[in-house]
């Protein structure tokens, strides 16, 4: 199992990478994108070198030096993560860093290479060894290998979480958010890498896959760094679908509302030919037939002015009292006000004074905020039960004499 996530989280770094060589092909890219091809290559080539079949499929002497390998790209990896928190420094300053780092990490890659060959590994089996004459140049090895990573992992880090602070609310913060969250998940990948090297140097063994608490943390480190990296751009396609899935659901929801309306006043419909179906309408066209459906309903509420009783609102604010105040109890009553109006206009009641809502509207040009409070109507029009305490008592006093004082005989 730890080998085939191993494999799994090599397969998206070069598939990252990959797609990203695709995406500049032909053209100039800049030093981020060429950054972030650089993390993605070595970091899926790192995996695979360094996973047990890896090992058993060549002979040596390059079974030995496959370790080394895997190192080096897992030191490149670090470095190319460094350029990137690098390459925020304005103009000059990012070129200069660039280079102090290509320095400082080429020596550290070079020391650590010529420390792993002095230290004379033999590798085989999933681990290799050293004699003890070679503990010390192993340890050299391994706290060159865990220092650099630490440190460019750390400076990374930093250096998006400070940025993403001073960028506004969209795609690119979320994005440098979920950078940062791949970030700390490397951080704690590249620190677990002191265990191996306490082990090293009191044994002179050391496995040379990831161990099985370690792969976890570089499958989450690559799918986060990637994905916040590339979130803006795939993030803005998704945009649209997302945006109509959310009108589509909110289509459904006010449906009952509509439906008991529509019921009651057929006319209100803009478009005869369209079915009142909740599921008729196709998600592309779901934004349309929202604002279609919420205009449909004012003009409903509108014409049931005239079969709300004067006492009606004074009747569902008493039934709602119970409820928490604010929004839901607002909803609740202009909930109740309708389904007495919709219960008089059925028995063919209509009123001289027409009664005002109490409920407090959003503002009719915010449509966002209209379908809010109409999905809340809506819900507590089909389930709430002071609602249907309301309906009951007004067919209760049609049934009797509800032509009390301000009211006008049917129509």
């Amino acid at each position: 199992m730890t080998e085939l996530v191993a494999y799994l989280a090599g397969a998206v770094a070069l598939l990252s990478a990959g797609h990203r060589i695709r995406l500049i092909w032909g053209h100039r890219a800049d030093a981020g994108a060429r950054y972030l091809i650089g993390l993605g290559l070595s970091v899926g080539l790192s995996l695979v070198l360094l996973s047990r079949s890896a090992s058993q499929a060549v002979r040596p002497p390059l079974t030995d030096l496959l370790p080394l390998l895997g190192g080096e790209a897992k030191l490149a990896a670090a470095y190319f993560l460094a350029l990137m928190a690098h390459s925020v420094r304005p103009g000059d300053r990012a070129r200069q860093w660039a280079r102090r780092q290509s320095a400082l990490s080429l020596t550290v890659m070079v020391i650590a290479a010529a420390a792993y060959l002095a230290a004379g590994v033999r590798a085989g089996d999933g681990e290799f060894t050293v004699s003890d004459s070679g503990r010390a140049a192993l340890t050299v090895y391994n706290a060159l290998f865990t220092a650099h990573s630490l440190a460019c992992v750390g400076l990374f880090t930093v250096v998006v979480h400070r940025s993403a602070r001073h960028v506004g609310p969209g795609l690119l913060r979320t994005g440098l958010r979920v950078v940062v969250a791949g970030g700390v998940s490397a951080f704690v990948w590249s620190a677990l890498g002191l265990f191996p090297l306490v082990v090293a140097l009191r044994t002179g063994h050391r496995a040379t896959a990831e161990a099985s608490w370690s792969v976890p943390f570089a499958l989450l480190s690559s799918a986060l760094g990637i994905g916040g990296a590339t979130l803006p751009g795939w993030g803005a396609r998704l945009a649209g679908p997302a945006r109509r899935l959310r009108a589509w659901r909110s289509y459904r929801r006010i449906g009952p509302l509509w439906s008991a309306l529509h019921a009651a006043h057929p006319q209100i419909a803009l478009d005869a030919g369209t079915p009142g179906g909740m599921l008729s309408v196709p998600l592309r066209n779901a934004e349309f037939a929202l604002y279609r459906r919420v205009i449909e309903i004012h003009d409903g509420r509108l014409a049931l002015r005239a079969h709300v009783h004067p006492q009606v609102p004074d009747w569902a604010a008493a039934a709602c009292a119970g409820l928490p105040a604010g929004p839901p109890r607002a909803a609740t009553v202009e909930a109740a006000v309708i389904a007495a109006a919709i219960e008089a206009a059925a028995a063919g009641r209509r009123f001289r004074v027409p009664a005002v809502s109490p409920a407090p509207h959003p503002d009719p040009c915010d449509l966002a905020a209209e379908v809010g409070w109409l999905t809340e109507v809506s819900d507590a029009f089909a389930h709430s039960a002071a609602v249907e305490r309301i309906r009951r008592r007004v067919r209760t006093d049609l049934c009797g004499n509800l032509t009390t004082r301000g009211a006008a005989p049917a129509e």
